[in-house]
C-alpha cells in the first residue's frame, strides 16, 4: 500500500471517522481505524459495533493495499500535520510510514481480517427530508434520552414514519420530547428505535440545510450517505414505550408566558437550586406565577406575568429539565399545561403543536 494524500483533507477526515472508535470495547480491533487505498481514492472506516462511519478522500495511489491502524493515535498525529501540503503512506514490513516534508514518521499497522465487515446492503425501507428539519428534531428531542445502560431502549429515539410526516420520541423516565416534521418523500413501513449517539454523529454530517438526507431503514440497521461518507448504525432492539398513552390531552390549568422571561426566571432560581436537587416552585395564579427556590445557600423569589386559564396551583420541578426543555424552543411565548401536583406537566410553544415536552413534577408539602 502506496498512496498520497493532501494533509488538510486527510486530517479532517480522520478527525470525522475517529468518533466511529470504540472507547469501552476492549476488542483492539474496534480501536482502530481501517485505512484501504484502491484506484484514486482512500478510505477510512471506523466502529465500535454500534456505529460505523466511512469516509473517502482522493489521493494518488501508486499500490492498492488496505491496514488498521490505532484511531486516537493516527488521528492525533495526522491532527499536527495539517500545515504540510502532501503526505505519502507506506505500509512497510507491519508498520505504516508517514512522510512529510522532509521528515517521516511511523505507526504499528495491524492485518485486516478480523475487521469487522459493515454491510451496506440496507435498502427495505427509507425516507427523505430536509437536512434543516432533520437537523432541529434531533436537537429538540435527543437531550430526553437515557444516559445510563439502566434501560437500554431508552438511549434512543423512536423515529416513525406517519402519512406525510416523521415524528421523533425521546423520554428517559422522568421526562419526555416530542417532534413532528415534514418528509419529502417515504418508502415502505419506517419505525425503528436509534441510539441518540448516532443521530447526533448525522447531525454533525449534515451542513447544507436547504438539501435532502435520505435515510435507510433495515430490520437492524439504519444508513445515510452525505457526499463522500457514509453511517451505518444498530438500530435498539425492543418494544418502545406507547408514548402516546402518557401524554395528558386535557388540563385543569393553562397558561401562556414571555418564553426569555420565564426562561431567565428559572435560570437564576436554578442557581440556588443546585444544592437542593435542582428544586424549583412554581405558584401559578390568576395575573403571575411565583417562582421561588430556597437552600442553604440563598434564595430567590420572582414572579413572571402570565395569562392563566383555568385553576391556581402549586408544583414543582427539577430546573434542570424545565430549562432543557426551555433551551429546546424557540418561540417568543410557551403554553404550560397542568392539570394536579403530583400530574405530568407539558410544555410547548405557543404557535407551534408539533412539538412539545413532558415533565414529572417532583412532590413536595404545599
Amino acid at each position: 500500500m502506496k498512496t498520497v494524500v493532501k494533509a488538510i483533507d486527510l486530517s479532517n477526515v480522520v478527525l470525522k471517522v475517529v468518533k466511529a472508535v470504540s472507547t469501552k470495547n476492549h476488542n483492539p480491533i474496534l480501536e482502530c481505524i481501517k485505512l484501504v487505498c484502491k484506484g484514486d481514492s482512500l478510505t477510512l472506516i471506523a466502529t465500535d459495533n454500534e456505529i460505523s462511519i466511512e469516509k473517502t478522500i482522493s489521493a494518488d495511489t501508486f499500490m492498492e493495499g488496505e491496514t488498521l491502524v490505532m484511531g486516537k493515535l493516527f488521528a492525533d498525529f495526522i491532527k499536527k500535520l495539517e500545515e504540510e501540503d502532501d503526505i505519502e503512506l507506506f505500509l512497510d514490513d507491519g508498520r505504516l510510514k508517514i512522510t512529510y516534508s522532509s521528515s517521516e514518521g511511523y505507526i504499528q499497522a495491524l492485518p485486516t481480517e478480523d475487521f469487522p465487515i459493515i454491510s451496506k446492503e440496507i435498502k427495505a425501507n427509507s425516507f427523505t427530508i430536509l437536512q434543516k428539519d432533520f437537523k432541529s428534531m434531533v436537537a429538540k428531542t435527543a437531550f430526553c434520552c437515557l444516559q445510563d445502560d439502566s434501560r437500554p431502549i431508552l438511549k434512543g429515539c423512536l423515529l416513525e414514519a406517519e402519512g406525510d410526516s416523521l415524528t421523533c420520541v425521546a423520554l428517559d423516565g422522568f421526562r419526555l420530547a416530542v417532534c413532528k416534521k415534514p418528509l419529502k418523500e417515504v418508502y415502505g413501513s419506517v419505525k425503528a428505535i436509534v441510539p441518540s449517539r448516532a443521530l447526533n454523529e448525522i447531525v454533525r454530517l449534515l451542513d447544507k440545510d436547504d438539501e435532502i438526507v435520505t435515510v435507510v431503514i433495515q430490520e437492524r440497521n439504519l444508513m445515510i450517505e452525505v457526499e463522500n461518507t457514509i453511517l451505518t448504525a444498530r438500530l435498539l432492539e425492543g418494544e418502545y414505550i406507547d408514548y402516546k398513552q402518557i401524554i395528558p390531552v386535557t388540563f385543569l390549568t393553562e397558561f401562556k408566558a414571555n418564553k426569555l422571561v420565564f426562561e431567565n426566571a428559572i435560570e437564576r432560581a436554578a442557581v440556588v437550586a443546585r444544592v437542593m436537587k435542582n428544586l424549583v416552585k412554581l405558584d401559578v395564579k390568576e395575573n403571575y406565577v411565583n417562582i421561588t427556590a430556597n437552600s442553604e445557600m440563598g434564595n430567590v423569589n420572582e414572579n413572571v406575568v402570565i395569562n392563566l386559564e383555568g385553576k391556581d396551583i402549586v408544583i414543582a420541578f427539577n430546573s434542570r429539565y424545565v430549562l432543557d426543555a426551555m433551551h429546546a424552543i424557540d418561540d417568543d411565548f410557551i403554553k404550560v399545561s397542568l392539570n394536579t401536583p403530583i400530574s405530568p406537566c407539558i410544555i410547548r410553544p405557543n404557535s407551534d403543536d408539533n412539538s412539545l415536552y413532558l415533565i414529572l413534577p417532583i412532590r413536595i408539602n404545599s
